[in-house]
């Protein structure tokens, strides 16, 4: 791909770029493209090696398995590569695995439509490897505690997406696939934030002669210590691995320099030094520091919800004493964050047809944390953070997610920074506000220090580093349950009993009898969900504990339970995430206007119309008096009222369920990007005036598409007029006119907003900003415009990769033009 290519349809470099970035930016092709290479090699010895440890402690079988896979995959170092370690048992591969669920002919040969090439030769042992995970992956441990009563039901009715369709299929036919080594599944486990400070100061001999001296100590007295001893066991061995394949890529580039010419032979015997140094040993400078967190990053993937934790922080420190050395000046620095830029975009993490619909474009959330505050309350900005920033507009690719936290004293040239780069389009940083986020934390019991040192996994996964990490957080569709509770808590689509019996809207006297209902249905499904959520955490855990995260976690080497078990110090191990809430609080109000106070329309019509999504002369003018209605993003204080009262409710009511792993539920509300389209076909028309075919409203602070009438304040303040502390996540996505970025003057006024907002209690905005010309365009012409990014749900993704309903989708929202 030339400059010119790279050019057109991307942010421009600002500085030169160099020849090997460019080529591995052409080698993004196979990306935009959308083709891969299936690998089986993986799952091959994975299961090989489960095979031959049946009936031992399921820890050790883990951890064994781990070794396997890390012994035996073949390693190669590709000829750009600036870090050493190949996340695919070959180049431009991805593995497939059966653990999750089973990979029938079906799903492999849509697999094969969507553009991953399958070997035919491979289908055979595919069918082999899928027998033997049958019973034994975790949609069959899940599935097998779903009460015919209570959780079966639910689980097929849609309000946790995707439907499931057999007990056998889970969430959908198809397992899942992924680069990376470690022994996980599915797109949303684990969505945590590693210690991985400790292994660049310690190394992993460190973690290694802690769980060794452990070991030593403990003696088999209770149930207790022989869980600790087996988990102790089952670190020591899978941190051995590490060290053993990071002593495999040593050699592979030893090898590889025999054959190669200056500059690469050098390159290359560096590598192989650094590998037979790290992560064994502490990181000894930037580069040292990088390649050991990326040989630890790749134990934990395949994980389409990773961190790479505050970024800035793990390596500011590296980088100052290297300039100070003179080992290393801005263009390398900056040549190293560009490569890990691409090759994060080279990782696909996705999984059967049903789930490749709700995550579109390939979607992943490997989140960089940059900015924020220290301890101690300082600003934390260094040189990294700007880099990093420097890197994504110099390199302009989806993957790494980047996150800046703003506080109070943040600089304003990083802010400005931050804006240039989201002026590009390309949808990064998002901004996250300190001020909601710290006091979050803090009334959940963590020490401001901690609080104040606390890092996002996926897109907005609020974490501390090394004492929590959430496991499931599914979406419950909000909407669908409004729709039951319309009806009494009959589904209308099948006619049966749901939800609790209560009195549908023709039978009640006024709207705070129907709202009553609706909160009891609410009530209802939101425990139901709690009880989903716990089913997948403790089925995780028994099946596929994970002693490498264990070990990256405080008081992990020593407990007796695994990382998928105990009750870690912010305990948020599953959280109930509502979408569409904004739906149906413009639905309550639409509904207490006009049928209960101006009697516009009759109840008995309202629920035909919906069923007839809006058809007919009618429904046309029965839908223009429900959108009529007060909506939320106007600053309406009756719309922004019944907002709030809503969110305050789900809050109240998730944060007092129960988890398996201790503690309680956390209350999150954030979309997917593309989840908003499955979740409003699965809820059907709204009383809102959303016709059935549209998608909910974006993300959890978004108004729904086209009903923010009035200034950008306005909306601000609606979404301020909820409590934001209360919950863990909510997201606000807005267009901005691309001229609102053209320069320093009008990004400060941005940058001002953007201060107020978090001052006000906001927790967190970001930013589409890309001109309608250029997705129309984009629409017409997709091989021309292959690198346009944009924003969607918590990452950023090539548009071209998107359905066409969620291209519509972003076309559709409002784009303001002013920052009043």
């Amino acid at each position: 791909m030339s400059r010119e290519t790279m050019d057109r349809t991307g942010p421009k470099p600002l500085e030169s770029v160099s020849p090997r970035i460019l080529n591995l930016f052409a080698k993004l092709d196979r990306v935009r493209d959308g083709r891969f290479a299936i690998s089986i090699e993986k799952s091959r010895l994975m299961t090989a090696s489960f095979e031959a440890t049946e009936g031992q402690p399921q820890v050790i079988r883990v951890a064994k398995a781990f070794d396997a896979v890390l012994r035996k995959i073949p390693v190669f170092i590709e000829p750009d590569d600036l870090l050493a370690g190949n996340f695919a048992a070959r180049p431009g591969a991805v593995e497939l695995s059966s653990v999750w669920a089973n990979w029938g002919t079906e799903e492999l040969d849509a697999l094969c439509t969507a553009g991953f090439a399958v070997d035919p030769e491979d289908r055979a042992d595919i069918a082999r490897i899928n027998a033997y995970w049958q019973d034994r992956s975790l949609t069959s441990r899940m599935t097998s505690r779903y009460d015919d009563g209570r959780l079966w039901p639910y689980a097929q009715l849609g309000v946790v997406l995707p439907p499931f369709r057999s007990k056998a299929e889970g969430w959908g036919p198809g397992g899942m696939i992924g680069n990376g080594w470690g022994i996980h599944h599915e797109i949303s486990q684990i969505i945590g934030v590693f210690d991985y400070g400790r292994v660049l100061r310690e190394g992993l001999a460190g973690l290694l002669a802690e769980a060794r001296g452990k070991l030593a100590e403990t003696r088999l007295t209770s149930a207790d210590a022989v869980a600790k001893a087996e988990l102790l066991q089952a670190i020591v061995i899978s941190l051995e691995a590490i060290v053993h394949f990071a002593e495999r890529l040593a050699e592979t580039a030893e090898r590889d320099a025999e054959a190669a010419e200056e500059p690469r032979r050098t390159e290359l015997l560096r590598l192989a030094r650094m590998c037979r140094h790290v992560p064994l040993n502490p990181a000894r400078d930037f580069h040292e520091a990088l390649q050991s967190l990326w040989i630890v990053w790749l134990m934990i993937l395949p994980a389409g919800i990773l961190s790479f934790g505050r970024l800035d922080q793990l390596l500011g420190d590296y980088y100052e004493a290297d300039l100070t050395a003179r080992s290393i000046d801005e263009p390398r620095a900056l040549e190293l964050l560009q490569w890990l830029r691409i090759k994060d975009s080279q990782i696909v993490i996705t999984s059967g047809q049903t789930h490749r619909q709700k995550y579109g474009g390939l979607a992943k959330w490997h989140n960089c944390v940059i900015g924020g505050q220290t301890a101690a309350g300082r600003d934390a900005t260094n040189a990294v953070s700007f880099l990093l920033l420097k890197a994504a507009r110099t390199c302009p690719t989806p993957h790494p997610t980047l996150t800046m936290r703003v506080h109070d004293g943040t600089p304003p040239d990083l802010l400005d920074a931050a804006l240039d780069l989201i002026g590009t389009g390309i949808g990064l940083p998002a901004l996250l506000g300190d001020n909601s986020v710290v006091e979050f934390l803090t009334r959940e019991g963590v020490s401001q220090a901690k609080a104040r040192d606390y890092a996002v996994a996926g897109c907005l996964g609020v974490n501390v580093i090394g004492q929590s990490r959430m496991v499931a957080s599914p979406m419950f569709v909000a909407p669908l349950v409004l729709n039951f509770a319309l009806h009494g808590g009959v589904d209308p689509r099948t006619g049966t009993q749901v939800g609790p019996v209560t009195k549908p809207l023709p039978a009640c006297r006024d709207f705070v009898e129907f709202e009553a209902g609706v909160h009891a249905q609410l009530a209802h499904f939101l425990e139901l969900q709690a009880e989903f959520n716990n089913v997948t955490i403790q089925s995780y855990g028994e099946r596929f504990p994970q002693p490498v995260e264990s070990a990256l976690t405080d008081g992990g080497i020593g407990a007796s339970k695994n990382i998928l078990g105990r009750t870690l110090p912010f305990e948020n191990g599953s959280a109930v995430n509502p979408i569409g809430l904004i739906n149906v609080a413009d639905s309550l109000v639409a509904i207490r206007r006009q049928v209960f106070e101006n009697k516009a329309i009759d109840p008995a019509d309202l629920l035909r119309h919906l069923a007839n999504n809006w058809e007919g002369e009618d429904g046309a003018r029965a839908r223009a008096l429900m959108l009529a209605a007060p909506k939320y993003g106007n600053a309406d204080p009756i719309a922004d009222a019944a907002a709030a009262d809503l969110y305050r409710f789900c809050a109240e009511t998730i944060t007092a369920l129960t988890t398996t792993y201790g503690g309680y539920h956390k209350a999150g509300s954030i979309t997917i990007g593309t989840c908003i389209m499955p979740g409003g076909r699965a809820s059907g028309a709204t009383p809102d005036g959303r016709r059935a075919e549209e998608g909910l409203a974006d993300e959890s602070l978004s108004p729904m598409r086209q009903r923010d009438k009035g200034p950008l304040s306005a909306m601000l303040d609606s979404a301020l007029g909820i409590d934001q502390i209360a919950w863990q996540a909510l997201s606000l996505d807005l267009r901005l006119a691309p001229h609102l970025f053209a320069n320093r003057a009008e990004r400060a006024r941005v940058a001002a907003m953007v201060r107020d907002y978090f001052a006000r209690g906001g927790k967190h905005i970001q930013f589409n900003v890309v001109d309608d010309g250029l997705l129309r365009a984009a629409q017409r012409e997709p091989e021309r415009h292959k690198d346009l990014i944009v924003r969607i749900g918590g990452c950023s993704a090539y548009f071209t990769q998107l359905p066409r309903e969620t291209q519509d989708e972003i076309i559709h929202r409002r784009e303001y033009d002013r920052v009043d």
